[in-house]
């Protein structure tokens, strides 16, 4: 259940250029929180695993450790937490073509589009909405005239608890994000436009995290890497028309 306020400013600067901000708070009660129970063997039972309905290996590992009643496992189910998660949050974005500054010198067709978004949760107990970064935004700059589409983007975040604590069977350890950015370039020239041929394909060239930014977690210690992620840069070269 979640009690919303939300409360926005748009200011229209002319053609596609707004100014906007939105402040929000969300109220959530019942949030959803991963637990981590230490039980015997023995209490799977009412779930229908029973040593019985384990393979060789798996019985010969909880025989043992001192048999169904003794050895201990891990049960990890979703629940309802009694606390209350408060999430505040501000939201800005400005979109912006630059004609108005650069007709005095000749050249139109720039322009940017800038996001941010900056969130605090905060609870009385173990409510935590896992993965929302503290902080993230985005700038993308365009040229767009004449049948040429020019965008370089950054995307970035800000690291952020991605679990709830008892990784791995240790009690106190969560898995955490770092910070993230990547930028991107994308562009498309439409042929018939810019060297007048009736029925010209479109080119396109798009190179993807072209800084090569690696997508990393790790476990409770930011020195513990869990997971690395390195897509490295990807490069798109296509033609598109019409017969």
């Amino acid at each position: 259940m979640s009690t919303n306020l939300d409360l926005g400013f748009e200011y229209y600067t002319g053609r596609e250029g707004v100014v906007s901000f939105n402040a929000f708070r969300k109220s959530i009660e019942e949030f959803t929180n991963t637990a981590i129970n230490t039980v015997p063997f023995a209490a799977l039972a009412q779930y229908g695993i029973t040593f019985d309905t384990l393979n060789a290996n798996q019985q010969f590992a909880i025989q043992s450790r001192g048999g169904p009643g003794v050895a201990q496992v891990q049960v990890t189910s979703q629940v309802n937490v009694p606390n209350k998660l408060t999430i505040n949050g501000l939201e800005f974005q400005w979109v912006q073509p630059l004609d108005f500054l650069t007709r005095m010198i000749g050249v139109t067709g720039f322009g940017f589009n800038a996001n941010a978004t900056i969130v605090d949760q905060r609870s009385d107990g173990p409510a935590t909405a896992f993965g929302v970064s503290p902080f993230t935004y985005n700038i993308t700059g365009f040229y767009e005239k004449n049948g040429v589409m020019l965008r370089v983007a950054t995307t970035s975040r800000q690291g952020a608890q991605n679990s709830g604590a008892a990784q791995n069977g240790i009690p106190a350890a969560a898995l955490f994000g770092t910070d993230y950015t990547t930028y991107d370039f994308s562009s498309s020239f439409d042929l018939d436009k810019i060297f007048g041929l009736a029925g010209a394909p479109q080119l396109t060239v798009n190179v993807s995290n072209f800084t090569d930014a690696t997508l990393r977690s790790y476990f409770q210690f930011e020195n513990a890497t869990f997971t690395q992620y390195k897509p490295g840069r990807q490069f798109l070269i296509g033609l598109r028309g019409t017969f």
